[in-house]
């Protein structure tokens, strides 16, 4: 009798247990879908407001991170940059004790996630999303005239490179000892540490996505470059700036036509004679997404020899604009160039994410049929209790099993340049593939002015543009440290 309830009190667990988590996974997956509708079709200032609700409906848990991630990027994009700022300091703030001391992964993280499914874990951010966090929130910073705190902000982004190349892979291959370990206590070290063909083939397609070197990000470094060319204050900086556009065109080799003047200019004799130069950011289509495939495997469990597990799997998007045309009233026209492909950076963290997230859904689709079996044959004088148990193991089973989806959607796929001398009369016009008019816009004539043209798809009506002036006197005022702290007590609250 008292077997008998413990395994009634464990079904009816399982039962609501398989709702919550059915209720928490549709949560996020739904927000993003109505997020990404609005800013795909160039909907700014709604998408904005959409990431503002999920991000304050959700100021702490699991999912926080990745909800103020998009509130901060789609915030910039609308110009709401005291907003942006808010939020991005916000991540740091909850990432940065990832930077050189707290580990990744804990242990009861790691059992939750093995009992249920891995979007149980707190969501924390990949290298290549920390260092494009550091660099968005170091243009908001330019865009408010605070040179400072953009200062800080691009060292920021250098520390996430390296400490990426001291400590992602020794995290992944920690994360992965652990998983082995849990799986030979379960009597499952031949499964964790095989792949099924099936399995194999669907990710065949990501192969190919070679990151950089070193985790490097040339539009980080390109930033930080023309950054320390324009606003500098010694030699020092113009020094680093140099080795950065160096490390552009080492990195990225293809940029070095939209690169090579800015070098000249660095090491001319008259490096301080800097001409006034003009350059655009074209921030063209979407991040890869996430989306979730559902793939039968072998475990030997029972009289149960296959059981469903869901793997995430990435996604291009390939709807978008594949190059910009920017040109003055002079007639000079310039073409753009790619400085960095999101797809490569997000698809080669991917690939050595890859079989730790395999191991750990392999172990996990096992456990949850062991569970299953014995629900459905540990009592063999009540065949009705045992049909409960089963029923019970499987909804558990089939609302727990889900992969992990999240990812920075509005980053975009690729980030591309153009490099032109200021206008005389501070005019530009933008053209996309096909002659498409993407309008005109106007910077500082006779200074130095940085411009980020975002479009996440073709549908967008009109793209999202920010025109920043990098030199001489600014015309409206600088957005101070004050400013900022008061936006923090405010979102804290």
């Amino acid at each position: 009798m008292e077997h008998l309830r413990n395994k009634l009190a464990l079904s009816a667990f399982l039962f609501f247990a398989s709702l919550f988590f059915t209720a928490c996974q549709q949560g996020y997956r739904s927000a993003t879908k109505v997020l990404m509708t609005a800013y795909a079709a160039g909907a700014y200032e709604k998408a904005a407001d959409i990431a503002d609700k999920n991000a304050q409906q959700y100021p702490s848990g699991r999912d926080s991170v990745i909800y103020k991630l998009e509130a901060a990027r789609t915030a910039q994009v609308s110009k709401k940059y005291k907003v942006s700022i808010g939020y991005y300091n916000l991540v740091f703030d909850e990432v940065r004790p990832y930077l050189d001391t707290k580990a990744e992964n804990s242990i009861s993280e790691g059992v939750v996630t093995t009992a249920v499914n891995q979007s149980m874990a707190k969501y924390k951010t990949t290298p290549g999303e920390r260092i494009m966090l550091d660099s968005f929130n170091a243009i908001n910073y330019l865009a408010t005239g605070n040179n400072d705190a953009a200062r800080i902000e691009l060292n920021r982004a250098a520390d996430w490179q390296q400490n990426a190349v001291a400590r992602y892979a020794k995290e992944i291959q920690k994360e992965q000892n652990a998983i082995r370990k849990d799986a030979k206590k379960r009597g499952l070290e031949e499964q964790a540490g095989k792949v099924p063909d099936n399995v194999k083939k669907a990710y065949a397609d990501i192969e190919n996505l070679a990151g950089y070197e070193n985790y490097q990000n040339p539009f980080t470094s390109h930033l930080r470059g023309i950054f320390l060319m324009t606003c500098g204050t010694d030699d020092g900086d113009r020094s680093n700036a140099r080795f950065d556009l160096r490390q552009v065109v080492a990195t990225n080799p293809d940029s070095s036509i939209a690169v090579m003047d800015d070098l000249a200019t660095l090491e001319n004799s008259q490096r301080y004679a800097t001409p006034p130069v003009t350059w655009v950011y074209f921030m063209t289509g979407l991040a890869p997404e996430l989306e979730e495939i559902r793939l039968d495997i072998p475990i030997p469990v029972g009289d149960v020899h296959y059981v469903s597990a869901a793997f995430p799997q990435m996604k291009l998007h390939d709807n978008y604009i594949h190059y910009l045309d920017v040109r003055g009233t002079d007639g000079t026209s310039i073409h753009s160039t790619e400085l960095v492909s999101m797809d490569r950076v997000l698809g080669s963290e991917f690939r050595q994410r890859l079989p730790t997230i395999i191991m750990q859904e392999i172990i996990s689709a096992a456990g949850k049929a062991a569970v299953t079996y014995a629900l459905s044959h540990s009592n063999n004088n009540n065949n009705t209790a045992n049909l409960a148990g089963s029923l019970v193991g499987i909804l558990y089973q089939a609302a727990s099993t889900s992969a992990d989806l999240r990812s920075w959607r509005t980053l975009p796929k690729e980030v591309q340049l153009c490099r032109l001398a200021t206008p005389e009369d501070g005019i530009l016009y933008l053209t996309a593939e096909g002659g498409r008019d993407l309008g005109t816009l106007t910077v500082v004539p006779h200074e130095s002015n940085l411009v980020i043209v975002t479009m996440p798809t073709t549908e967008a009506l009109t793209p999202a543009i920010m025109s920043i002036q990098l030199t001489g006197e600014r015309a409206h005022p600088v957005l101070t440290r004050t400013d900022i702290s008061r936006t923090q007590e405010e979102f804290e609250q």
